[in-house]
C-alpha cells in the first residue's frame, strides 16, 4: 500500500504531498466478538505478528481468527493444527501491494460485522474489505478489536456507498463524498479515545462497509472530487456533519451538540419562496401544521415525497437502510414501552409509571432537545426527569432509537386520566444539522451539481482541493 500521512492532520496544513490513510474500526470491544471468521480471496496476503517485519503467505480460504486469552489462534479450514501466535498484537493480514479495489466484492470477506450500533436498524452484515487488517487483543477485555487501514479515497468510496447506495446520481455521491472527507479531518476530537483507531465504520463516525456496494458511478464520483473539502471562514476544515433527513428544515449545531460548529447553522432545505419559510423557525405554535398541515401536499422541500418519492426511495438508500416514511412519520409507545425505554435508556431508575411528557426548549428545525418527563416514582412520590438532548430524547422514547426529535407528542388517557400511550408524531431522520442526504438528493435529482448541494446545507465555506 502506498505510504501517506496518518490521521488526524489538524495543524493548519491544508496541503499534502500524498493521499493519506486512515484506521477504521470494524470490530469494537462492544460487538464482544472473541473469533472472527474472514475468506481471504487470493494468492499473496501475508500473516503477520506484532511487529515483526517478517510474515507468513496465507493461501485462499477460509479462516477464523481467535482470541485466546494472551494470544491469537489463527485456524485454516481443513488444517489439521492453528496457528498459534504468542507475540504482542496486533496480528495484521497484510494486502497485497496491488489490491486497491476497482470493482464490486474486491477484498477480504470478513463476516457478521455489526452495523447499526444501538440503532433500531441495527444488523449484522458480511463486508469484503480491502486494506491491511490488523486484530488487537486489548487489555482488561476479552474481545478483539479490529482495524481496517487504507487509503482514504477508498474509504471513502465504501462509505458513499454505504451510507446511501451508489445507485446515486453522481453529483449527490461527490457531496457526500466531500462532506465525509471533511468530516473526517474536521473533527476536533477522535470519537473514540484509547483505541487503536480514530474512527469506527459505524453511524458514530461514518458508515463504513467495505467494496460490498461499490458501483462504477461511485468510482467516479470519488475520481472526479479527489482531495476536495469544505474550508470554513477560520481557514479550518469544516466538521461536516450531517444526517439521513432534515424534514424540510436543518438544525443549528449548537442545538444537538451544544457546540459551535463553524458552518453548520439551520437552514430551509427548500427553492426560494417556498411555503416552508413560514415556518422558520419552527416552534410550539406552528409545529402541528409544519409536522401534519396541508400545506404538505403541494411541498416542494427538496427531502419530501414529492421531490424524492417514498416508492422508489429505496433504491437510494444504504443496504442496512430500512424503508419508510422518513419526512413524516407517526410512532405509538404504550405505557409499558415507555417505562421500559426511559429506565433503562434514559436512566430513569426508580420510574415505575410515566404520568406526562412535556417538551421544553426546540431548535429551528423543532428538534425538541430538553423533554420534562412527568412520573410516578417507586416509592409512591410525583417526580420530574429532564432529558437535556436530542440524542437522550431520542434514545429515551424508543426501544432502539427514535427516528427524529422533531416530533409533538398526542396522549391518550383512560377516563380516569392515566397516560395509556402516546403517538409520537414527528419529521426527520437523524439530528438534522448539515448535510441532509435524502434533501441532498433531492437536489441532484432536481439538477444541482454537488458544490450548489454543499453550499445550501453549510454556511460560509469554500470547496478546495488538498491533494492531487
Amino acid at each position: 500500500m502506498a505510504d501517506g500521512p496518518l490521521f488526524p492532520v489538524i495543524d493548519g496544513n491544508y496541503r499534502m504531498d500524498a493521499e493519506p490513510r486512515v484506521g477504521i474500526g470494524v470490530v469494537l470491544e462492544r460487538d464482544r466478538k472473541r473469533a472472527i471468521s474472514l475468506r481471504i480471496p487470493q494468492e499473496d496476503y501475508r500473516l503477520r505478528a506484532g511487529e515483526d517485519t517478517a510474515s507468513t503467505p496465507l493461501a485462499p480460504g477460509d479462516y477464523t481468527i481467535r482470541r485466546m486469552d494472551s494470544h491469537f489462534t489463527v485456524e485454516a479450514e481443513g488444517a489439521c493444527e492453528p496457528i498459534k501466535i504468542d507475540k504482542a498484537a496486533p496480528v495484521t493480514i497484510v494486502a497485497p501491494e496491488r489490491v486497491r479495489a476497482a470493482r464490486s466484492g474486491d477484498g477480504v470477506l470478513v463476516r457478521d460485522l455489526v452495523a447499526g450500533r444501538g440503532f433500531h436498524w441495527a444488523k449484522t452484515i458480511d463486508q469484503t474489505l480491502t486494506g491491511d487488517l490488523e486484530f488487537h487483543a486489548p487489555a482488561g477485555s476479552e474481545s478483539v478489536v479490529v482495524v481496517d487501514r487504507l487509503p482514504i479515497e477508498e474509504y471513502l468510496t465504501g462509505v458513499i456507498t454505504g451510507e446511501m447506495s451508489g445507485e446515486c446520481p453522481i453529483e449527490f455521491m461527490k457531496a457526500q463524498a466531500i462532506a465525509a472527507r471533511s468530516w473526517l479531518l474536521g473533527q476536533p476530537r477522535s470519537p473514540h479515545p484509547g483505541q487503536p483507531f480514530h474512527w469506527c465504520n459505524d453511524d458514530c463516525c461514518q458508515r463504513y462497509q467495505g467494496t460490498g456496494g461499490w458501483s462504477e458511478r461511485a468510482v467516479q464520483a470519488i475520481a472526479e472530487c479527489r482531495g476536495q473539502v469544505l474550508v470554513t471562514a477560520a481557514r479550518r476544515y469544516c466538521d461536516a456533519r450531517y444526517s439521513k433527513s432534515t424534514g424540510g428544515i436543518s438544525e443549528d449545531a449548537t442545538l444537538v451538540w451544544n457546540e459551535n460548529i463553524d458552518g453548520l447553522v439551520s437552514r430551509i432545505d427548500a427553492p426560494k419562496g417556498s411555503a416552508a419559510e413560514r415556518f422558520f423557525p419552527v416552534t410550539d405554535e406552528n409545529i402541528e401544521e409544519y409536522l401534519v398541515g396541508d400545506w404538505l401536499k403541494d411541498c416542494d422541500c427538496y427531502a419530501s415525497p414529492s421531490v424524492v418519492p417514498e416508492d422508489s426511495i429505496t433504491r437510494y438508500l444504504g443496504r442496512v437502510d430500512e424503508a419508510g416514511t422518513y419526512f413524516r412519520w407517526t410512532v405509538t409507545r404504550t405505557q409499558d414501552e415507555l417505562c421500559e425505554s426511559l429506565h433503562d435508556r434514559a436512566n430513569i431508575g426508580d420510574l415505575l409509571e410515566v404520568r406526562d411528557l412535556r417538551t421544553g426548549r426546540r431548535g429551528k428545525s423543532g428538534r425538541v432537545c430538553e423533554l420534562f418527563v412527568d412520573y410516578l416514582a417507586t416509592n409512591g412520590s410525583k417526580k420530574t426527569a429532564t432529558l437535556k438532548s436530542e440524542y437522550d430524547i431520542r434514545a429515551g422514547l424508543s426501544t432502539k432509537f427514535l427516528y427524529s426529535s422533531c416530533i409533538v407528542i398526542r396522549a391518550k388517557r383512560n377516563d380516569a386520566g392515566k397516560l395509556l400511550s402516546v403517538d409520537l408524531v414527528g419529521g426527520g431522520w437523524g439530528h438534522g444539522a448539515g448535510l441532509c442526504q435524502i434533501g441532498g438528493l433531492g437536489r441532484a435529482l432536481s439538477g444541482q451539481a454537488a458544490e450548489e448541494i454543499l453550499m445550501a446545507y453549510y454556511t460560509d465555506v469554500t470547496l478546495e482541493r488538498i491533494y492531487e
